[in-house]
């Protein structure tokens, strides 16, 4: 499977800047969709799920990258629509030596894992893994923009708007079409944390958002960073 992606994005310039960022970030994101599917005692067959799901969530972006030099979703297309389009209406799953019986799983985890929230399902594997692959993304992208500083990410002098502020205050995800700025992205982030799924991620996030706020070296959002803290520790203490 490893060297089926390798061989899928060498068809893109890995020099750039930013089908690099991504391809790291794939790799990462397997790693700890193995690692927390272990933590949680998934099945040996769902921690290859997970692992195959880690490793293919974002396969739509190097494509989307290509085609509008940018990750902006509300620009130009939603990644995760196009990832499912690729692997399963152009069938480039099948170079992935992926059992077909962990298609369904497979669709519904990658086509969800950046939607507001997951839409209702009966089949329980299904969530699980959607769950998991939106915790493990998270994470490392908070990792990437804090820890790695990957990503441009400029504070600028315009206020966060108060739809963002309204919807962080009530401890909810931020949809994307609320933001008018780059400060109302960077409250989104904050806001990641509402949305983990499985309280054992949270302890790897907060260190990550550690960095994160001091990468952003202002005080404008420390409000949002002491909030996440304090969020964090309720449910983690709640879980010990």
């Amino acid at each position: 499977m490893l060297e089926a992606f390798d061989k899928y994005v060498q068809n893109y310039d890995l020099n750039e800047e930013n089908i690099k960022l991504k391809y790291n970030h794939s790799y990462r994101v397997i790693n700890l969709s193995k690692k927390y599917a272990q933590l949680l005692n998934f099945s040996k067959e769902d921690i290859e799920i997970a692992s195959i799901i880690g490793l293919l969530h974002d396969i739509g972006r190097f494509e989307q990258y290509k085609n509008f030099s940018s990750f902006d979703d509300s620009k130009n297309i939603d990644h995760a629509d196009y990832s499912v389009h690729l692997l399963f209406e152009q069938n480039q799953i099948k170079d992935f030596n992926i059992p077909e019986k962990y298609y369904e799983t497979i669709e519904f985890a990658i086509k969800n894992h950046n939607k507001l929230s997951i839409p209702y399902t009966t089949n329980k594997k299904a969530l699980m893994h959607a769950k998991l692959i939106r915790d493990t993304d998270k994470i490392d992208i908070i990792y990437l923009l804090g820890y790695l500083k990957e990503y441009k990410l400029k504070v600028t002098d315009e206020p966060i708007s108060e739809a963002v502020i309204n919807e962080f205050n009530k401890h909810q995800t931020i949809n994307i079409n609320l933001w008018h700025n780059t400060n109302d992205q960077i409250v989104a982030k904050f806001a990641f944390a509402f949305d983990i799924n499985n309280a054992i991620c949270l302890k790897e996030l907060k260190e990550n958002y550690k960095y994160f706020y001091e990468r952003l070296n202002n005080e404008k959002f420390k409000p949002f960073y002491l909030e996440i803290l304090k969020y964090i520790d309720e449910r983690t203490d709640n879980n010990a």
